[in-house]
Parts: structure tokens; C-alpha cells; sequence
């Protein structure tokens, strides 16, 4: 039969294949997921943070004479619960030629757009999360012509240095107005030169000063953080697998987890695609993170 031509599983893949493909700031900090959602303990996941292993010591040439004992330090890691309440869903009624889908169509005509919307929120308790980091008062306020960009991410560097934060894995993402601003740096303007070739795809602008740069438009317009991965963590987490759903399936890659529901509704006489996860974002460490404002001076 042709709406047997694709399996639940698959279904679910292509969905969260486009939420990953659409989605930008959560895939640049920590996500932790599963494959359940278990029902009385799920609604807290506790993510585990940086880990510490202390101060470095030295051993002399005195201690060696001595043959004194080595120190030890204890190693240090903080969990951070992150409360998951709230559902992130979206639900259509398929329209009357739906068993005649195969699972390109599908994927096309119902669940893309599904994952759409739901892209559309899922980053919100992240935005939220890194909307409260607080600036620094080197920082010079971003010019709304970009002449000063370069120093502002310079300083963005140094602070982020001066607080031994690891080099690797920094990101530098901004709302809109700052965005423009960034664009009018010549280095980025040019894929070549910028060191990506996908250039203001998949909202990426490029990597300067060790950050990876990327513009969300669910960031304020004049609002930017530069943060190391470890800064943030956003969580996603599927309820199980109901009982009475014709086909139904979860599916966890690369730090997102979903659920798809298909099923028939009698009341209606039709068959509905649903798509939900639970999803909740926590800060790890706040001082991996700084913010940059625009200067709005008239």
C-alpha cells in the first residue's frame, strides 16, 4: 500500500532533519537529549557543567631532593537542573490525499513546515538565558556604521581571555542592527577571506578573532554575546510513545530530540500529524559569556 512506503522512524528523521538544518543558536552551545521522556522524573533534567580540575602545581627541584609527595587536587562538576514544563507542539490535519505521500512528499508538504514552526520558538528559552548576561565596561557600544566592529570583538576577546576561557569553540551571534554593522567589515565579505564557504548560510557570517559569527533574528536587533559552548546548555526532551497512535516515533541526533504522531481522529474523520517536544535552556557558567550593546545616540 503507498502510505506503507515510509516507517515512523523515517518519518521522524526527516523532521528533526529539518529542525536541525533550520536551527542556529542552540546547535552552538551544550545539548544534552534522550530518547524518552519518562513520565514523574523527566520534568527536570540535570545537565552536568564544565569540569574543574583546580590549580596546576609545581613540583621543585627541593621536592625532588626530598622526595616529598605530589599534591592532588579534586576534580570539580557542577549539575544544573533544567526544569522542562512547557510542550512544544505543532499539529496538522493531513489533507485527504496524505496516503498517497511518499516520504519525500512528506517530508515536504507536512513535515517540513512542521519543523518551521516549531524552529520559530524552540530557541526562545535559550535567547532568554543569554539575554540576562550582563556587558563589560571595556566594551565599547557597537557604532551603527560598524567603524568600530573590530574593537568591539577585540575586547569581546580580551575579556573572554583575561577570564581563562577556552579558546575553541567560541561563538559571537547578534541581533539584526549589529548584524549590518558586522556585515561592513571587507574581511567577511569575501568567502575566501572569511575562511567559510558558507557565508551567511545557515545564518553563519564567518569566523574573525576566534569567533564563529552568526546573526538570529530572535536575538533584540541591537543586542550580541560572545560565548564559549560551555556558557549555555539548551535541553530537548520527547514524552514516550502514546499507546493509541497509529504510527508514532522518537528520534535524538546531534542534541535534538523530537516525537512525531500520526494518527486517525474519528470525531473529525481525518488523519493528523502531530510534532512536540519538551525544551528548556540553562546558564552554566555566566562568566563564559559577555554582551555587546548597539549605541542608539541619536
Amino acid at each position: 500500500m503507498a502510505h506503507t512506503l515510509y516507517t515512523p522512524e523515517q518519518a521522524a528523521k526527516a523532521t528533526l532533519a529539518s529542525l536541525r538544518w533550520l536551527t542556529n543558536l542552540p546547535r552552538t552551545v551544550r545539548q544534552d537529549f534522550s530518547q524518552e521522556f519518562v513520565a514523574g522524573r523527566g520534568q527536570t533534567v540535570n545537565v552536568l557543567g564544565p569540569i574543574s580540575a583546580g590549580t596546576a602545581k609545581v613540583y621543585t627541584k627541593a621536592n625532588r631532593d626530598a622526595r616529598a609527595a605530589i599534591g592532588f587536587n579534586d576534580l570539580a562538576q557542577e549539575w544544573f537542573p533544567v526544569t522542562l514544563e512547557n510542550q512544544l507542539y505543532n499539529a496538522v490535519r493531513l489533507p485527504d490525499d496524505w496516503a498517497t505521500f511518499t516520504l519525500e512528499e512528506l517530508t515536504r508538504q507536512v513535515l517540513k513546515p512542521q519543523a518551521e514552526s516549531v524552529v520559530d520558538a524552540i530557541a526562545a528559552p535559550l535567547i532568554t538565558q543569554m539575554s540576562a548576561i550582563a556587558t563589560d565596561a571595556s566594551i565599547p557600544e557597537v557604532a551603527p556604521d560598524g567603524s568600530n566592529i573590530t574593537q568591539v570583538l577585540i575586547k569581546a576577546r580580551q575579556v573572554l581571555n583575561e577570564r581563562k576561557v577556552t579558546a575553541a569553540g567560541r561563538t559571537f551571534a547578534v541581533g539584526a542592527d549589529i548584524e549590518a554593522a558586522i556585515l561592513s567589515l571587507p574581511q567577511l565579505q569575501k568567502v575566501n577571506e572569511s575562511g567559510s564557504s558558507e557565508v551567511l548560510r545557515e545564518a553563519t557570517i564567518g569566523r574573525l578573532f576566534g569567533f564563529t559569527i552568526v546573526a538570529d533574528q530572535a536575538l533584540a536587533s541591537d543586542f550580541g554575546i560572545a560565548y564559549h559552548r560551555d556558557a549555555f546548555a539548551h535541553v530537548t526532551r520527547p514524552s514516550r510513545q502514546p499507546e493509541g497512535a497509529a504510527k508514532s516515533a522518537t528520534v535524538a541526533q546531534d542534541g535534538f530530540a523530537l516525537r512525531w504522531i500520526q494518527h486517525y481522529n474519528p470525531l473529525q474523520l481525518e488523519d493528523q500529524s502531530v510534532v512536540d517536544t519538551f525544551f528548556g535552556a540553562t546558564t552554566l557558567d555566566a562568566d563564559r559569556a559577555v554582551s555587546v550593546k548597539l549605541d542608539v545616540t541619536p
